[in-house]
């Protein structure tokens, strides 16, 4: 079924999860466009149907002249902000300028993608942005001072949006995943294994047993949430952060 035939998309991000998103809002009808900063993780997603561009997300002329381009294209009813980074370290020790890059991409990039987009998306009608959050959004873990307040914002971001843009028929959502099969994650538990001074598989075990599903996260469990978000099958939602965990407790 397609969810979103006829409908165009820009995806912030062309990492693990943003590229499967790419994919999969193609997969249901979207003209895709993916923006990364990276050359190279752009190439891994290119397709027909998917077209790329260089931006970085934290800089503020290159997202509106990247707007401007692909909505003069037509317009565009879909944005999903998943481009994200990680650093690792107590608030005492992580270094400021790691700290400012977390913030700059995860949540000043979103607002800046958002900011273009939300005039656009008004005069065409209305649209649906989805963001890429976390559980780290929803509670602190230690270690990741910079990344959880990243997403803690992007929340409350989606939630104020939501309310602002509402009236002109824009719908704005975030997506909460828990641990993700990523890279990110891989960097994550390996940084956890040598802290614990345990093992990679032995990390993994100990988040698999405090999930439900007993499983990881998968980026298409992922990109079929922001589908959902994105198609009128959300109609009625907005304003909302969907956990995609497993049952992570």
């Amino acid at each position: 079924m397609s969810l979103l035939e006829g409908r165009s998309a820009v995806v912030t991000g062309a990492g693990d999860i943003g590229s499967v998103v790419a994919q999969r809002l193609h997969d249901h009808g979207a003209r895709v466009e993916v923006w990364d900063a990276s050359v190279a993780a752009l190439s891994r997603v290119e397709a027909d149907g998917i077209g790329v561009r260089e931006v970085d997300v934290t800089d503020r002329e290159a997202v509106t002249a990247a707007a401007e381009d692909a909505v003069a294209v037509g317009p565009v009813n879909v944005l999903a902000n998943t481009a994200a980074v990680a650093r690792f370290g107590s608030v005492a020790d992580l270094d400021p300028d790691q700290w400012q890059e977390t913030i700059d991409v995860n949540l000043t990039g979103v607002y800046l993608c958002c900011r273009a987009f939300v005039g656009p998306m008004a005069a065409a009608g209305g649209g649906s942005i989805v963001n890429i959050s976390s559980i780290g959004g929803l509670k602190g873990e230690p270690d990741f001072a910079s990344y959880c307040a990243s997403k803690f914002g992007v929340i409350g971001l989606t939630q104020s949006l939501a309310r602002e843009v509402g009236p002109s028929n824009i719908r704005v959502n975030a997506v909460c995943p828990g641990a993700v099969e990523s890279q990110m994650n891989t960097d994550t538990m390996a940084r956890d294994a040598r802290r614990y001074g345990i093992t990679l598989e032995d990390v993994e075990q100990r988040i698999l047993s405090r999930t439900a599903l007993g499983r990881l996260v998968q980026p298409g469990d992922v990109a079929d949430a922001v589908v959902f978000l994105a198609s009128d099958l959300s109609s009625c939602i907005t304003a909302e952060s969907l956990a995609v965990t497993g049952g992570i407790f």
